[in-house]
This record gives structure tokens, C-alpha cells and sequence, in this order.
């Protein structure tokens, strides 16, 4: 059963977490939202910058790495591929400026932290996983394009030649490194090896679904998550751990039903 502050994300979607959805720096939106330069005698390097940034990942969202050429990344912003060579140096360059700044950004962990989380009557912030995945679904349902940037390159980089291998090999333990580093309030009988588990399950759910729904128009990504989070966390275990809007105050500190103070 959908928790009932998630419902409105359905039909609503002004009613989506606004971390970072506007901040100025948030560079990961700006690869994405369809910005135009005007044409001017010259842009500024930063201008020039994120105008490559959007072309790599119009590009190779839809050519992949090997498939993409620099010349490609020339043709899209209307220079010369030797004028792009003042810019980038070469195509692993350009494709380690697009991982390191337009998908794990620390934008995006704020805007996943931002509304999964609360503060106890005692005054303790913690945060609720079942919460953390819907943010990152609504996130990632913000740039479509990235995501296709992530699942192209992911499936090239299972070829360990790929310049991308070692960053997707790795990304799933180092996210968990962040993952297990805050403060989660977790139903009884979870401890890290189980949460672990549970991180695992849910997150290789997600890119199988938006697999689907970057291939299926008619897959509505939002509506699907939340029908596979009754699934992943059924109601019967998880109430009161789905959401910040569970929390009652009258229920007291919540500091002892947190995977930190277990593993103590």
C-alpha cells in the first residue's frame, strides 16, 4: 500500500522535492534542461564549458563512447573540431567531465537527502530509505537524458577496455559507502549486512525499471517504483519507516531504531 504522502507525486509534480532543482550550481540539471546560447562573439569558458558538457551527453546518450567522435561533439555546438581542442583534450577527457560532473553530483545526493529525512521530538536527524528511493526516481525522471547517458555507458563499460569500467565496476560500493555513513531508522532485525541487502535489491530494481522506461514510452517510471516498493518494503514490516510523514512525535526519540546505534 502507497504511503499517502507519496500519492500526490503522481499527479502533481510541483508537489516533487525542490532541492536543487533551481540552485545555480547544479550542474547535472544543467546538462539536460535544453538551455540555448545566444550567439555572441565569444563565451565565456564556463558558457563554453557547459555547452560542451550538453552536446557529450546529447552524443553519446545516443552513440555511446565508442561510437562518438569528437567531431560529433564539434558539429553539435557549431565549432570546429580543432577550435573543441582548446577546450578538451581528447575523448577520455570529455568522458571523465561527464561522469565527474553530470551524474553522482553532490546536487543529486542533496536532492535524494533532502526530503527523506527528519528530526525526532529529541532533536535527532534520521532518514528513511523506502523515501530515499522515490527522491531518486523523481530525480532521475528530471533528465531523461542523463539516464540514457548512464545506461549506454553501462552497458559498454561491462568491456573492461572501456575507460568507464573501473568508475561503474566501483560505483555501486562507493554509493554504499555514502549509503551506510547516514543515519537510517530501519525495522527490527536489520542490521548492515541485511540493509546491504536490501540497498542491493532496491537500487538494481531501479535501473532494470528505468531500463524499461527509457525503451517503453508507455512505462510510467513514478507509478511502477512505487508499485515495487510495496514489494521491496511491504507494509506490514516497514510502516513507520517509509517516510518522514510516519513519524509521531509521541512516539518519542527515534536514535534507537537507527542501523548506527545497532551496530554499536
Amino acid at each position: 500500500m502507497t504511503v499517502a504522502a507519496w500519492e500526490r507525486f503522481l499527479d502533481d509534480q510541483s508537489s516533487w522535492p525542490a532541492a536543487s532543482r533551481t540552485t545555480e550550481h547544479a550542474m547535472v540539471r544543467d546538462t539536460t534542461s535544453g538551455t540555448t546560447f545566444a550567439k555572441r562573439k565569444r563565451m565565456s569558458p564556463e558558457e563554453r564549458h557547459l555547452q560542451i558538457m550538453q552536446a557529450a551527453v546529447t552524443v553519446i546518450a545516443s552513440k555511446g563512447f565508442w561510437g562518438m567522435s569528437l567531431q560529433d561533439i564539434a558539429d553539435e555546438i557549431g565549432i570546429t573540431e580543432a577550435a573543441l581542442y582548446h577546450y578538451i583534450r581528447s575523448k577520455n577527457e570529455l568522458l571523465n567531465m561527464v561522469l565527474a560532473e553530470g551524474y553522482d553530483t553532490p546536487e543529486a545526493d542533496e536532492y535524494n537527502a533532502s526530503t527523506s529525512s527528519a528530526a525526532d521530538c529529541d532533536g535527532h536527524r534520521v532518514y528513511y530509505y523506502p523515501r530515499y528511493c522515490v527522491n531518486v526516481v523523481l530525480y532521475n525522471l528530471q533528465r531523461p537524458e542523463m539516464v540514457q547517458l548512464f545506461a549506454m555507458l553501462n552497458g559498454e563499460a561491462l568491456n573492461p577496455e572501456h575507460p568507464a569500467h573501473r568508475f561503474f565496476i566501483g560505483r555501486h560500493l562507493r554509493n554504499w559507502e555514502q549509503i551506510g555513513s547516514m543515519n537510517w531508522v530501519l525495522p527490527d532485525g536489520y542490521d548492515e549486512e541485511r540493509f546491504y541487502h536490501i540497498y542491493t535489491l532496491a537500487m538494481s530494481a531501479m535501473d532494470g525499471l528505468q531500463y524499461r522506461w527509457l525503451a517503453d514510452h508507455s512505462v510510467n517510471l513514478l507509478e511502477e517504483w512505487l508499485a515495487f516498493s510495496d514489494e521491496i518494503f511491504p507494509e506490514e514490516t516497514w510502516a513507520g519507516f517509509r517516510d518522514p510523514s510516519e513519524y509521531d512525535p509521541e512516539s518519542g526519540c527515534l536514535l534507537p531504531l537507527t542501523l548506527q546505534s545497532r551496530e554499536v
